[in-house]
């Protein structure tokens, strides 16, 4: 005899010979089915292209034409009569540089393309991704800082420009105050953030970081001029490989005549000890964009990757030592500095840093570069001591010292 199927047994059997297609149709046009087709750069490996491209666009925008015989247009050195000798060293220590001269120049003024001739024909992609950059200032001028400004605006593609950030590092000027407020709300993309009290450059830009929305974070230092075609072979960079870290060819802006100037195309950032700054020649048969060591005040930086290598070290006061942490940090956490010689910078050399140091400025940088060589330099940080400096100044105690230690490995693992 044979059993009849019970009813249910029935209907079960009916609705998943009618349902069963229609969910594997679902099942396979899920997102997580399909392909994984990588879009962004992999960690020190080439780009996966995607086909848009185009010229570096050489923008120059302003909201009204450029008067051409304005005081320093164009870059042009300025010499002033005898006559303003007395106003000119009057304000000098207002920012360590001809701040007479420099109120008399337009925020907008020209600066002259001092690009190789081929990047104006190099190709970048339509995807780059977008920007914050930061500025940190600290009783800035107002002049140099307008001028800081809108030469981002100016001359970076408005699409790749998400904001700007002005960190105010407890600045005690009246202007600083409401009146940059004012003139900075007629630009959209431009929000102040103000620190209560002096945190010194380093946490600034941290706290800049912090609320910076851009996929890029983009450093740039209160008294500069970018060029055209300034931002674009940056992000090129970060887009072709996220874990580079691309530094602009800075060039000089005069503290005295306020003259743009040109520089050798191929100088690279090195250090001698005591992890002491310099330029040197990149050698004939060497990388001619490789840097062992950047300058500090001008990058650009994937933000992810910036948080992976833990940012700056915040025990780092002040100011001095930071640009040799985040370079130890990005080279031996599988990064690389890059110098782009179609990405040019004009900036103001100051006889003088304007930070106000809270203990002895000499001890205090001294301890920031201890704190680098303790956690960075391994068994060479008796060359960093073997040039003058105490073991005295080393910034760490027993379980400190093992704890920044465990952090520096821990960064690279994970970075």
């Amino acid at each position: 005899t044979h059993t009849i199927p019970s009813c249910n047994f029935i209907y079960f059997c009916l609705l998943t010979f009618f349902l069963l297609p229609f969910y594997l149709i679902v099942y396979f046009s899920s997102e997580d089915m399909k392909p994984k087709i990588d879009l962004q750069a992999g960690d020190n490996s080439s780009a996966v292209r995607k086909p848009g491209v185009h010229k570096v666009l050489s923008l120059d925008a302003t909201h009204a034409p450029r008067d051409p015989n304005a005081v320093g247009q164009f870059g042009q050195p300025v010499i002033l009569p005898g006559s303003k000798n007395a106003e000119v060293m009057k304000r000098w220590n207002e920012g360590h540089f001809n701040v007479y001269l420099s109120d008399q120049i337009p925020v907008d003024r020209g600066v002259p393309d001092t690009r190789p001739e081929t990047c104006a024909q190099n190709l970048v992609h339509n995807n780059l991704p977008t920007t914050t950059v930061i500025f940190c200032f600290v009783d800035e001028v107002w002049s140099t800082l307008l001028r800081s400004v809108h030469s981002v605006l100016n001359r970076s593609p408005p699409h790749l420009l998400k904001e700007i950030i002005l960190v105010d590092d407890a600045s005690t000027k009246d202007y600083l105050k409401k009146q940059l407020d004012e003139y900075m709300s007629q630009f959209p993309k431009v929000r102040i953030i103000r620190l209560k009290e002096r945190q010194g450059l380093i946490r600034a830009r941290l706290a800049g970081a912090a609320v910076a929305k851009g996929e890029v974070l983009t450093f740039l230092d209160s008294h500069i001029e970018c060029n055209v075609g300034w931002l674009e072979p940056l992000l090129e960079r970060v887009y072709l490989d996220r874990k580079k870290v691309p530094c602009p060819v800075i060039e000089v802006i005069s503290d005295k005549d306020m003259s743009y100037m040109l520089v050798d195309n191929f100088q690279r950032g090195i250090f001698k000890w005591p992890l002491v700054f310099g330029w040197s020649p990149v050698p004939e048969d060497g990388n001619r964009t490789l840097c062992p060591v950047m300058a500090g005040g001008l990058f650009s930086i994937d933000k992810k990757y910036f948080f992976e290598l833990g940012a700056y070290d915040p025990g780092l006061d002040v100011w001095g030592g930071e640009n040799m942490e985040i370079s130890f940090k990005i080279w031996m956490c599988g990064g690389e500095i890059e110098i782009i010689p179609c990405s040019r910078v004009g900036h103001i050399f100051r006889g003088q840093n304007p930070y106000k140091f809270p203990k002895d400025r000499q001890k205090t940088v001294e301890r920031n570069l201890a704190r680098v060589a303790e956690v960075w330099l391994d068994e060479y940080k008796d060359l960093f001591y073997g040039h003058g400096l105490s073991p005295d100044t080393n910034p760490f105690t027993g379980y400190s010292m093992m704890l920044a230690v465990s952090y520096h490995k821990l960064v690279c693992a994970q970075s």
